[in-house]
């Protein structure tokens, strides 16, 4: 009796042990993993603490956090901003500093970030960084008295300690470039001075109670921000409708398509949608980057002898078969002469793009510097290369009827930023002496003297 009792409780606790041994070895595992196996801590985000203004909003990311602290070290003395032991190892932090509710003065400071993910593993940060709770200064020199939806404008700025100086329109930034003449500039109260020269574009869709402002930042990213005087007018176009034929599908979308789409709907769809959006985008890129210098002088040259047949901003309605199918605005203009016509640069300047450009077809765009660029479309012959200058009335091409278009002519643009602005502006040897001229003239008078 005894022998069986003994026998089935040593069967019992070796069947309780047996049940425990799998979760003693997961145990065993975690604690193994957790102090020893667990990766060391990550932490994106850090360099944002090399310039702090006077008001930053900073967010980090970290990854394998058990424990984390931040703290800014100045003359001797820790500021904690962060000190925390997140409930999971991934967890994102949002950091309102404000230098002068911390009492740091502007200059050095060390920010220092030390995070754990065990016992064992850990790292540390040590981080230069720049305090400076002076913004820069700007004032409006200079502008434009009004601008039309889809035109263009231009502003003399003088920015003091400014890192970066533009001009916002809505969600938009123009960049600004520092003028000729730089000789005059001058240390105001210990701080650089610098007078910029702004074009900026106005686009079709921007609203027409929005206001202009002319932004200096530093690198810190303290704002100095002041309104422009300029004021946005309603502009409006013509609205038009066209009828697309089987012979127009079957003859420019769908070579355009290499013929893989054979839905006449969706054909002309994928064109006039998809592909224009795309090179809006292409053109965005390709102006990104534009010579500081105005290259280009006078009124902006027109086709020789031709014929306007589309303007800038008309809005067109496409029906296929009685049914409206799309829409697009024009951004340009269409102009016609003989066939295979010369076109010539339209101002001076250097050739920022020769090639194909979707529904552009074989296109040029020249760089007339300071963000101005001017656009030639479906060219059937390219005669320049990128990277030539060129001189106002060269012969650069020949028009055609490449890309999306219905027959030969020259789609001709002007881009401010990469935005198509309206030409016609361009070719009014008024509006530029108003608008630039003027405006250039007097800043010139006042530099020398």
């Amino acid at each position: 009796m005894r022998d069986s009792r003994y026998k089935r409780g040593g069967g019992l606790k070796k069947f309780i042990w047996l049940s425990l041994l799998p979760i003693v070895i997961l145990v065993i595992a975690y604690l193994v993993y957790k102090v020893f196996l667990v990766p060391e801590p990550t932490i994106i985000g850090l360099d944002e603490f090399k310039h702090l203004p006077i008001d930053k909003t900073i967010t980090i990311e970290g990854k394998n956090i058990h424990s984390i602290e931040i703290t800014i070290h100045q003359d001797g003395t820790a500021r904690t901003i962060l000190k925390d032991v997140p409930d999971y190892n991934e967890k994102r932090y949002t950091l309102n500093i404000k230098p002068k509710e911390l009492q740091l003065r502007d200059g050095q400071a060390r920010v220092i970030v030390r995070a754990r993910s065990s016992i064992f593993k850990g790292i540390e940060h040590e981080i230069d960084a720049i305090i400076d709770t002076i913004p820069p200064d700007i004032q409006v020199i200079s502008a434009s008295y009004q601008v039309y939806q889809g035109g263009a404008g231009f502003a003399i700025l003088r920015a003091r300690d400014a890192d970066a100086v533009f001009i916002r329109i809505e969600d938009e930034r123009f960049r600004a470039s520092q003028a000729p003449g730089q000789q005059e500039d001058r240390l105001l109260g210990g701080k650089q001075s610098r007078t910029y020269l702004a074009f900026f574009p106005v686009p079709l869709d921007t609203k027409e109670d929005s206001i202009i402002y002319a932004v200096a930042q530093d690198k810190a990213g303290n704002r100095d921000i002041k309104s422009l005087p300029t004021r946005l007018r309603k502009k409006v176009y013509r609205a038009t409708t066209i009828e697309i034929t089987d012979d127009f599908i079957k003859r420019v979308v769908f070579p355009l398509l290499n013929n893989t789409v054979t839905d006449p709907v969706k054909a002309f769809k994928t064109v006039n949608e998809e592909w224009r959006r795309k090179d809006i985008k292409r053109l965005r890129d390709i102006s990104r980057d534009s010579n500081p210098e105005m290259l280009w002088k006078g009124r902006f040259l027109q086709l020789r002898n031709s014929k306007v047949m589309a303007t800038y901003g008309d809005r067109r309605t496409y029906y296929y078969k009685g049914e409206e199918i799309s829409e697009s605005v024009h951004l340009g203009y269409d102009l016609a002469s003989v066939s295979n016509a010369l076109v010539e640069a339209a101002n001076t300047g250097i050739v920022k793009y020769a090639g194909e450009l979707g529904i552009y077809g074989n296109t040029i765009i020249i760089d007339h510097g300071m963000g101005l660029m001017s656009l030639y479309g479906h060219l059937s012959e390219i005669m320049v290369r990128e990277g030539e200058a060129v001189k106002k009335g060269a012969v650069i091409g020949r028009t055609g009827s490449t890309g999306f278009a219905g027959g030969d002519h020259l789609h001709f643009g002007i881009l401010i930023h990469g935005y198509e602005v309206s030409p016609i502006y361009w070719w009014d040897e008024h509006w530029i002496k108003v608008n630039i001229s003027d405006k250039m003239e007097d800043y010139l008078a006042r530099t020398e003297g």
